[in-house]
């Protein structure tokens, strides 16, 4: 039997969410559900024995969490970021003593523009600085999400990176997904209809001081309402998972209507919490995630893993970029993509849906290169990929 990996995180689902409270469901889940759609690609493009450590899987205190691993995965998102309290996890890795497998590390800064600033920023950081280093020594493969994720690992010494995006854009087995959502985007755009669609909501509490974000949301939730879609919540803290998760009653009048007034001040609150109930949601399962993403027609918003749910289920999931993040990685990967500028001056959805930008047959491309790319890197290292991966990277031969 081959050597195990030991992933960092959960397997994409969380196993019997209902033993948690929300506050240690969302620490499970890094304070993001979308981490799960992170996760889960990485145990979906690589192969052999799979071990998870972490808070719902192989705890990390457990002595024999790492015994036999050749190699520690870590799908590492948005990890080069101010304010994160990585002291655990940088502790973990330097007691592993195991070469790192590092995917789709990013780097995050608060607005478009000002990289500079948020370098320098970065490397004052001390947090940072230690789980840089920490990866810098270990690691033996690194992917970053895009061009200033590569720049930040520059100048931590961090020098052997292969630009791939997130890994869950390779999660959609389709060679040929692009093309397909391309076509669906050009029927919707052609059609009378209003089209179903879900929402990837920011966290309320994140924007309700930033005038030209909360606008953005409250725009698209009006079009949410008309349309009884899906707003579906990856953050923002309890109240707002209570919020989503049909459970609002057990958020305090307070903050209740703080959410509502970021969102459709102007609605009664029957009617208002009424739809959340109905169609809120917050996912602990990136495959149940993924089957409710499939009966809707498109997903829309700032929320990049909650789009990749969409792309991974063939359903157009529409980036609205609005920090480097976000903007570097609808770049990298060709995402669908249209500007918050464009929303808003869009008076309907189907206003909206001509201005959006996508190039199905250079999404296609990228992802064959990015599959061989990795599969080429995991095969110098001895690491043995999916048939899935496989598929993928034939598309680039």
């Amino acid at each position: 039997m081959s050597e195990p990996l030991a992933f960092m995180g959960t397997p994409g689902y969380v196993r019997d969410p209902a033993r948690f409270d929300v506050p240690g469901l969302l620490a499970v889940l890094g304070a993001n559900s979308g981490n799960l759609m992170f996760q889960y690609a990485a145990t979906r493009l690589l192969a052999g024995p799979q071990r998870h450590v972490g808070r719902s899987e192989v705890p990390y205190t457990d002595p024999n969490a790492l015994a036999g691993a050749k190699y520690v995965v870590v799908p590492a998102a948005n990890h080069l970021r101010l304010g994160a309290d990585w002291t655990g996890f940088s502790n973990f890795l330097e007691r592993a003593r195991r070469p790192l497998i590092v995917l789709g590390l990013g780097a995050q800064s608060p607005k478009l523009g000002g990289e500079r600033e948020t370098v320098e920023a970065l490397k004052a950081d001390p947090q940072v600085a230690r789980l840089a280093a920490v990866i810098a020594e270990r690691a033996a493969f690194v992917s970053v999400r895009g061009a200033f994720s590569q720049t930040v690992c520059a100048e931590f010494g961090i020098d052997d990176v292969e630009v791939l995006g997130c890994p869950s854009a390779l999660l959609n087995p389709d060679p040929r997904a692009g093309r397909a959502m391309q076509t669906k985007l050009a029927a919707l755009a052609g059609s009378p209809e209003i089209p179903l669609f879900g929402l990837t909501a920011a966290a309320p509490f994140e924007i309700q001081r930033e005038p030209h974000k909360r606008a953005l949301e409250k725009k698209l939730f009006e079009w949410l309402r008309a349309r009884g879609g899906l707003y579906i919540q990856q953050s923002g803290g309890p109240e707002a998972v209570y919020a989503a998760g049909r459970s609002w009653e057990t958020v305090p009048p307070a903050l209740r209507g703080t959410i509502k007034s970021v969102l459709q001040p102007e609605a009664g609150d029957d009617e208002f919490w009424s739809f959340m109930a109905r169609r809120g949601r917050f996912y602990t399962s990136a495959p149940e995630w993924m089957k409710e993403m499939a009966e809707l027609k498109l997903m829309i918003g700032t929320r990049l893993h909650g789009n990749m749910a969409a792309i991974a289920a063939g359903t157009p999931g529409v980036v609205i970029a609005h920090d480097s993040r976000t903007g570097e990685l609808a770049d990298t990967m060709h995402l669908p993509a249209i500007d918050m500028e464009a929303v808003m001056a869009a008076s309907s959805i189907g206003e909206m849906l001509p201005q959006i930008r996508f190039d199905g047959a250079a999404f296609d491309a990228w992802r064959a290169r990015t599959a061989a790319t990795l599969r080429a890197r995991m095969r110098a290292l001895g690491v043995g990929v999916s048939a899935h991966l496989e598929r993928l990277a034939a598309g680039a031969a």
